[in-house]
């Protein structure tokens, strides 16, 4: 659990929302819908997984940046539309969780991983990143594969 690597920035797609715990999963997989449909537009060409970075959580719900990698980004471009910016994916140290089951579930990966970065005495920003490995259609589907980083300080 908790395997350490460097992050490194790449050209990506982005949409930034608001939602709370009940439709975060149903917000992030139509804003990444959103960023494939206007990569697709533009011509560009995917480099990864979609992920998504929690930017802020409060009683209600969260923030969080919808991305997409990229190959490459138009030079001169700051945006596809007036909802997707280009820009980077996060970078730094970082650890890697993995959460295997329902989306549904991922509270208590959350609680394991939360528990074991004070355990361990680790140092870590409250930046979280998503990383999907697979398409699922909805948030209880079991099959669903997500890899958590957790950016350290």
């Amino acid at each position: 659990m908790g395997e350490t690597l460097e992050l490194t920035p790449r050209p990506a797609a982005a949409i930034e929302g608001k939602a709370n715990r009940d439709t975060i999963y149903d917000a992030i997989m139509g804003s990444i819908a959103q960023i494939r449909a206007a990569i697709d537009k533009a011509g560009l060409k995917a480099a990864g997984r979609p992920i998504a970075v929690f930017l802020e959580a409060d009683d209600t719900g969260f923030t969080y940046r919808a991305a997409i990698p990229l190959e490459s980004t138009p030079d001169g471009k700051t945006a596809l539309s007036d909802t997707v910016k280009l820009g980077l994916t996060p970078a730094g140290k970082a650890m890697r969780f993995e959460h295997r089951g329902a989306y549904d579930d991922i509270d208590a990966t959350y609680e394991a991983i939360t528990a074991y970065l004070d355990e361990k005495g680790v140092d870590a920003q409250d930046t979280f990143i998503e990383e999907y490995l697979n398409d699922v259609k909805t948030a209880d589907d079991p099959n669903l594969q997500v890899d958590i980083f957790v950016l350290l300080k």
